[in-house]
């Protein structure tokens, strides 16, 4: 392999290293931001001044945001390891493996 092959590998690997730990950050981020909210959600139930219905609604849209807060996590984590499994370099048996799959078919 050539030096410049090399570091092109290399680079994709820390980047997509990179954007996997990113994207598990925004995951435990997530996690953390939902235990807040649902340990605030008897709190705020259990309170004289606030209604139920608001409470519940309060707590029904950020259920959504975080849905789609984790979704997005997930998808940014998922890239990362497909960005690093896209730069690992092949070694002579997975060159071979493909080779023979498509004189199978």
């Amino acid at each position: 392999m050539t030096e410049a092959g090399s570091s092109g590998h290399r680079a994709g690997l820390w980047a997509g290293g990179l954007v996997f730990g990113l994207g598990l950050a925004m995951m435990l981020g997530v996690f953390a931001l939902a235990v807040m909210a649902f340990l605030r959600v008897p709190a705020a139930l259990a309170g004289p001044g606030e209604s139920i219905g608001r409470s519940l609604a309060v707590a029904g849209v950020q259920i959504g945001f975080l849905f789609v807060m984790a979704y997005l996590s997930s998808l940014f984590a998922s890239k990362g390891l497909e960005l690093f499994a896209a730069a690992r370099p092949l070694g002579d048996s997975e060159r071979g493996r493909g080779a023979a799959r498509g004189t199978q078919g």
